[in-house]
């Protein structure tokens, strides 16, 4: 198995999902794939194979308070990264799959943005 890294874009099975998270994928069609940056270290991800992940949407957002616009050529993603929602997955069991890697730079803006939280 590969193991995810941190700063890894990856497709990850993100149904269900309930109240105000992003969503609207239908899994009726099968359609339960989310792109996602994992902002979770490489220890964490390796030990307990969970990934600490940011969705992305597939629309560009105005608000750069809460939203990070992401655009990677190789995987097709385009978007804005939601930085208020930090999920946790099983990478193994939502049939994760690396597709692309986000800049150091753009890797520690989002880390910074989640620490905000905290």
């Amino acid at each position: 198995m590969v193991t995810p890294k941190q700063g890894d874009l990856i497709f990850i099975d993100a149904e269900p999902h309930a109240g105000h998270e992003e969503g609207r994928h239908n899994p009726q069609q099968g359609n339960i794939r989310r792109p996602m940056v994992i902002i979770s270290n490489d220890g964490y991800n390796r030990q307990l194979g969970m990934v600490v992940c940011m969705p992305i949407t597939s629309k560009t957002k105005s608000d750069r308070r809460i939203y990070l616009p992401i655009i990677d050529h190789a995987s097709e993603i385009k978007g804005s990264v939601i930085t208020f929602q930090i999920p946790n997955y099983d990478y193994v069991a939502r049939h994760g799959e690396i597709v692309g890697k986000v800049s150091t730079s753009f890797l520690n803006e989002l880390i910074k943005r989640a620490k905000n939280i905290f």
